[in-house]
């Protein structure tokens, strides 16, 4: 019945009208502790046998390697995808069924050079294909040919992503030839567009910046920063830089400060913190035009993530690293995305990439542990964790970690102890805290030490009364020992009216109604939690004993059966077994 604590996005932009524009993107055919022991962590890492990623077989047959490649990306194997695409274009070099999905399968997985080459023979069939050109752009940029990269973008057609993607690349162009206020004027077309004033205004202050011009770019860091309700961390990181910089070291420190109190628990910006507060300053993020496109194709990455439009926020991101390759927030991108889509391999190599001193190292480094435990590399997972703990030590993050890690593991005594010194560290527990306790009320529990774990459950609901879940653990607990059953049956109530959907917290409301021999009403709920939880032999097996009491003893045996055959705990197997030989007739009725 516990949950486990979702992953934490950065939330690096806040959703825009951009939802409208993706559809546009792609093409039909895309659719189909000390230093010692770091650094013994990060050899033990390197020699760390995690399954490598191998070639995909080669398939002596076009249409046989097509069909891999459709099949694989329906998968999420993009990796594989793309190999097995380019060995059918190899067959059939000119098709464009296999062309143009080969070139986007391409872009998604950073194949730079590749992608280049297959963007100009697409370009040749499908002249105002929206990838070839953006790719094309990039390496003319990338090369110093600014004017080529203004005449790709100047025969773009304005639809989809390119409405916003196209003028912004064009005022960056304009700021590389030298000519700021060219650039503004071509910035301004998105200046009263709704949803993308931050976006606007944070370019505008980072070309003023670029060209030089530091008293306008301060006063648009200043507005934005202003006026925006809960700035973005690209924001907060770029005008904070900005200020660091330029005389206003106190300025910055307020805009740190401001965004670390709005984001409780978050470590990003520790570091530039920390910095500003010794007297140290961030070094320039953006101090050419190139670093410019690659911060929109970043922001239109982002955008893209947050509308689920994983793949094409993956091309986006890829041009961005090509433009900029030590572009440390686009390779987080990177790594959540992969995340997201089950690429552990891939994202552990993107987090990897990025330096252990960069603001974002410690983030990272948790989130490779979770991709560690993922591939059942729990050891390592661990070890990471362990490290992390011992290099902050005022930090709770680690240890808290670790024992969701252990908990998961059915390691629940371990788990107490890690949850024991999460606990140790905070200085105060606050309501965003609760989790904490009720993981560490689950370990408690399960490793038979009730009385804390009922002292952890009861804090959790001190800290946030309406918690669902916890009422439901913390009920169902006291249903099981036979204790407090009236507290428990209006503490269910409360929970199945605000998760009315949620089947483990509806079958704990009939399992008290069978506990205070209400069959009738027990049957009611545990139907509902059935239909909720088809799957899960718990529950079919209490409607089973539900059945059983108010005489359906044919629907009793089904149940029971069904239970059995869901893959029940091995403890339960023979008490199944024997409720459907010889029903509950000859069995206490707590069984």
């Amino acid at each position: 019945m516990s949950h486990v604590r979702p992953l934490k996005r950065l939330g690096l932009w806040p959703k825009t009208a951009l939802a409208a524009l993706v559809v546009a993107l792609f093409p039909a055919a895309c659719a189909a502790e000390p230093p010692v022991q770091r650094a013994d962590l990060s050899v033990q890492l390197a020699a760390a046998e995690l399954p490598q990623r191998s070639n995909p077989p080669t398939i002596a047959s076009p249409y046989g390697s097509y069909l891999a490649g459709l099949v694989a990306k329906r998968d999420g194997d993009l990796e594989s995808a793309a190999d097995y695409m380019s060995q059918a274009l190899r067959y059939d070099p000119d098709n464009p069924a296999v062309l143009l999905p080969a070139l986007e399968l391409a872009a998604a997985t950073g194949r730079q050079e590749e992608s280049a080459e297959l963007a100009g023979r697409v370009l040749a069939i499908q002249p105002e294909n929206p990838v070839a050109n953006l790719i094309l752009m990039v390496e003319a940029a990338r090369g110093g040919d600014f004017q080529r990269a203004e005449e790709i973008l100047a025969a773009q057609p304005l639809r989809g992503v390119s409405q916003v993607l196209v003028p912004m690349m064009r005022a960056w162009v304009k700021t590389a030839e030298g000519d700021v206020e060219g650039g503004l004027q071509r910035l301004s077309v998105l200046e009263g567009e709704r949803g993308f004033l931050v976006l606007h205004g944070l370019h505008a202050a980072l070309i003023n910046e670029v060209g030089g011009r530091d008293a306008v770019a301060a006063a648009q860091y200043g507005s934005l920063i202003d006026t925006s309700s809960r700035p973005t961390l690209r924001l907060t990181w770029l005008a904070g830089s900005f200020f660091e910089r330029n005389g206003e070291p106190e300025r910055a420190l307020e805009i740190y400060r401001s965004f670390t109190a709005s984001n409780p628990g978050s470590d990003i910006l520790t570091p530039m913190l920390e910095n500003a507060e010794n007297g140290r300053t961030s070094p320039v993020e953006v101090t050419e035009a190139t670093d410019g496109m690659a911060e929109v194709l970043f922001h239109i990455a982002s955008l893209l993530s947050q509308e689920s439009a994983q793949d094409a926020a993956l091309v986006h991101l890829y041009q961005a690293l090509a433009l900029r390759p030590d572009f440390t927030l686009a390779r987080v991108l990177l790594g959540e995305i992969l995340q997201s889509q089950g690429r552990g391999l891939d994202a552990i190599a993107a987090y990897r990439a990025i330096p252990e001193d960069s603001p974002f190292g410690w983030v990272v480094r948790l989130r490779v542990a979770d991709e560690l435990q993922a591939l059942e590399k729990v050891d390592l997972a661990l070890a990471e964790l362990d490290n992390l703990a011992a290099e902050r030590p005022e930090n709770f993050e680690p240890l808290f970690r670790k024992g969701n890690l252990l908990r998961a593991e059915e390691r629940f005594e371990e788990a107490v102890v890690a949850y024991d010194g999460a606990v140790d560290r905070l200085s105060e527990i606050l309501p965003r805290h609760w989790s904490l306790l009720y993981f560490r009320g689950i370990a408690l529990e399960r490793s038979d030490q009730w009385a804390r774990a009922e002292a952890d459950f009861l804090n959790a609901l001190g800290l946030q009364p309406e918690q669902p879940y916890v009422m439901n653990y913390l009920a169902y607990s006291w249903v099981e020992k036979r204790k407090n059953l009236d507290e428990a049956e209006a503490m269910l109530l409360r929970a199945v009216k605000l998760r009315p959907r949620d089947g483990y917290i509806v079958d704990s409301l009939g399992w008290v109604y069978y506990r205070l021999g209400r069959f009738e009403e027990a049957v009611e709920q545990l139907e509902k939690a059935v239909e909720l939880r088809p799957q899960d032999p718990v529950i079919n097996d209490h409607l089973g004993d539900a059945y059983w009491r108010v005489d359906r003893k044919n629907e009793a045996r089904f149940q029971w059966n069904r239970s059995l055959s869901l893959d029940p705990e091995e403890d339960q197997i023979p008490i199944i077994e024997k409720k459907i030989k010889e029903g509950l007739d000859v069995l206490p009725q707590d069984i």
